[in-house]
């Protein structure tokens, strides 16, 4: 499918089911993709630290992006992501997600590099697809708050500007992010990045988003974010103090959290992967009333 060119453009990190042998269920991903198909998700984002990408090989994470791509057929459009240092290598795996299904590739700001600039220089015009920059220095601190800093807003106003890059994926920390927007071209998207502060971010001027929170609440976000846009701030607000508590203790729980919403909603969750377990039955009807608070279930 081409990438949408209308904004709210949508995204989730897609989690990752597991069979009882932990092995990969593809079968899962078959059926959960078949859902969010009839949902106002824009895309999946596939290799994330939502979908447990330290725990997948490199082998799985390929031949997950291609479950993904059969299963979708047309609809909707993969984001295959890139978390690397390495100028080499992060080219080469760009390579093969886009050769496995994926139209756009994630790539994170570089946690071991001192000059981003030069890596994202020499990355992106060698990536044979568009490239979304993802401003997230601590991955799995999905809370966000006063998140680590990659680089100054003004060099990261530049390298959005390097062509082939799509756009930007901010990080929590709304503060530092109302900076980075002033220095990012309005011609380009300016994706917010967590549940609990889509109206703010909205507000300070995204136009789309990359969230845990899109898997199970796409629509609610979509609604925030072009609320705002219509300059219809009590309707935003309305909906974003609904869904305060339920991404909260989804998110606080991490890949366990969002896997245990989405088997509430019918989805197939399951537990992470091994040696990482599941939330406790408590903790599962702390999340089932909150979704129910939400009116997400």
């Amino acid at each position: 499918m081409p990438i949408p060119t209308s904004n709210p453009i949508v995204v989730a990190p897609s989690p990752t089911p597991f069979k009882a042998d932990d092995s990969v269920d593809h079968g899962a991903i078959e059926r959960n993709v078949e859902k969010w198909l009839k949902t106002p998700l824009s895309g999946f984002v596939l290799n994330s630290e939502n979908g447990e990408e330290q725990f997948l090989s490199e082998a799985e994470r390929l031949e997950i992006v291609r479950t993904v791509n059969a299963a979708r057929g047309s609809e909707k459009f993969i984001v295959g992501g890139v978390d690397s240092s390495s100028v080499t290598d992060s080219i080469r795996t760009a390579e093969a997600l886009v050769d496995a299904g994926a139209e756009m590739i994630r790539i994170r700001i570089p946690r071991l590099a001192k000059d981003v600039s030069a890596y994202f220089e020499q990355v992106v015009p060698r990536v044979p697809a568009p490239v979304l920059v993802i401003h997230q220095m601590a991955p799995g601190m999905f809370a966000g708050g006063e998140a680590p800093v990659g680089a100054e807003p003004e060099v990261i106003g530049d390298l959005i500007d390097i062509d082939n890059v799509f756009g930007y994926i901010a990080s929590g920390n709304v503060r530092f992010e109302a900076r980075v927007r002033g220095f990012v071209t309005t011609e380009k998207p300016f994706w917010l990045g967590n549940g609990l502060i889509v109206l703010a971010m909205s507000a300070i001027g995204a136009n789309g988003a990359c969230l845990m929170f899109g898997n199970v609440g796409p629509t609610e976000v979509h609604q925030i974010i072009s609320s705002v846009m219509d300059g219809d701030l009590a309707t935003a607000q309305e909906i974003q103090a609904r869904i305060i508590e339920a991404d909260h203790q989804i998110l606080s729980r991490g890949a366990p959290g969002i896997k245990a919403a989405l088997d509430i909603m019918g989805y197939d969750g399951g537990a992470p992967r091994l040696p990482n377990v599941g939330v406790s039955d408590g903790e599962r009807e702390v999340i089932r009333a909150a979704m129910g608070g939400a009116g997400l279930v």
